[in-house]
């Protein structure tokens, strides 16, 4: 599923949604967030419809007495700061046209509930992003979605960013040892 990922020049990358979940359940969270943040060789760029997503978590969610859903809106903002993704006229468009290619590659999940997951991969190849990370293989990472992204970009001269899971986006950060730098 995931391409090869060359880490030696300035990235650009979006989070899934899922991604945020999963740092914040992460016992190297605190390691993550700060590499991230002191990282000259990576942007981690948000997009409102994800905050959006965060936001939809409901409040009587606790983690350890906390709201999950303040938690995780805290670490977008935290990890994103000033760089979100700007609203493009073409992004419906775009998502639109992956939806299409992926139901004629013979994808079965309802445009509810993928279409967000192709907003994002819409964002960021208008906005000539490098990375997606995300775990969601059951849609946004299905061979049909992927199959999609490719075509769609390819009529549109766009770049279909590359697919990393969260794991492997760990290990990038980590460098060559297992301790991070």
């Amino acid at each position: 599923i995931y391409q090869h990922f060359e880490w030696q020049k300035m990235k650009r990358i979006i989070f899934d949604t899922n991604t945020y979940w999963l740092l914040d359940i992460d016992m190297e969270r605190l390691k993550v967030v700060e590499k991230i943040k002191i990282s000259s060789s990576l942007i981690v760029y948000g997009f409102k419809l994800i905050r959006d997503e965060l936001r939809d978590v409901p409040k009587s969610i606790k983690i350890q007495d906390k709201s999950l859903r303040i938690d995780l809106l805290n670490l977008y903002d935290s990890i994103t700061e000033e760089h979100v993704l700007k609203f493009d006229k073409n992004t419906p468009k775009i998502a639109e046209n992956y939806y299409k290619a992926y139901r004629e590659f013979g994808g079965s999940k309802s445009k509810d509930n993928i279409l967000n997951d192709f907003m994002i991969v819409s964002a960021a190849s208008i906005n000539n992003l490098d990375v997606v990370v995300s775990n969601d293989e059951k849609s946004m990472l299905s061979h049909n979605a992927l199959r999609a992204y490719s075509l769609i970009n390819s009529v549109i001269n766009r770049r279909t960013p590359e697919f990393i899971s969260y794991n492997k986006f760990k290990n990038l950060l980590r460098g060559e040892s297992d301790e991070f730098l």
